[in-house]
């Protein structure tokens, strides 16, 4: 591979990887057109159109990842999510199954944390590129969809309720992270996030409270300090 041509790839999955998708297509497809038929690269353009919601294209691109590479599991997964949002659901678990047949042939657990954990990332990678446009029922929809597959993934409860919160779904988004502290106490990030849900809602004390108690347990936290210090300076604001 070429000098120029290395650094197209390394450039332009940097640019998907800082959800800059225009210019990470661009540089992509023109790896492709100098000839670097990759199946990582094919794949990245899947997830784009996919989030941009050409579907019929992002199929074409997992497609031919899988041309390249059979037993990809994250091409299988995407695209079997892909399928079915395009409500061609017989063919979505025909590849379902494949990709838990690969799974199985590389000795894991087709029904295992592993492979839950694998669906449940992929929902919740598209619903961060539907988060960073700003789509926010795609997102939460997203969201949704990896949790009903890993309840019991903490962070993506969290990431939902910011999507919840970015859509102005205050209570719901609060609830989200309510949940979570239900279930795991000690959540840190959590914490943090409670208390920017009642901070925004006109309850600092209880925004105090809430990050008090994340300092307690995380004195190091920096962006707690932060939250904590502007609560101060709004106190001795004239």
């Amino acid at each position: 591979m070429s000098r120029d041509l290395s650094a197209l790839i390394t450039i332009g999955k940097r640019a998907f990887e800082e959800k800059d998708f225009f210019r990470a297509e661009k540089l992509l497809r023109e790896a492709i057109a100098g000839g670097a038929d990759y199946a990582d690269i094919h794949y990245v353009l899947g997830l784009i159109y996919h989030q941009w919601g050409k579907l019929t294209q992002a199929v074409e691109h997992f497609e031919k990842s899988l041309g390249l590479n059979p037993e990809y599991i994250e091409v299988l997964l995407s695209l079997s999510i892909t399928l079915n949002d395009m409500g061609r659901y017989d063919e979505a678990k025909i590849v379902y199954q494949r990709a838990s047949d690969s799974l199985a042939r590389a000795g894991e657990p087709a029904k295992g944390s592993l492979f839950r954990g694998k669906i449940a990332n992929l929902h919740a990678e598209l619903g961060e590129l539907y988060l960073a446009l700003r789509q926010y029922d795609d997102a939460i929809r997203e969201y949704r969809k990896a949790l009903a597959v890993a309840p019991e993934y903490p962070d993506l409860r969290i990431r939902m309720a910011i999507a919840l919160r970015e859509a102005g779904r205050m209570p719901e988004g609060l609830e989200e992270v309510r949940r979570v502290l239900a279930s795991h106490p000690g959540n840190i990030q959590a914490m943090i996030q409670q208390g920017i849900f009642l901070y925004l809602s006109g309850e600092k004390p209880d925004a105090r409270n809430a990050w008090e108690e994340a300092l307690y347990r995380d004195p190091t936290n920096k962006l707690v300090q932060l939250y904590l210090n502007t609560l101060d300076r709004e106190i001795v604001a004239p």
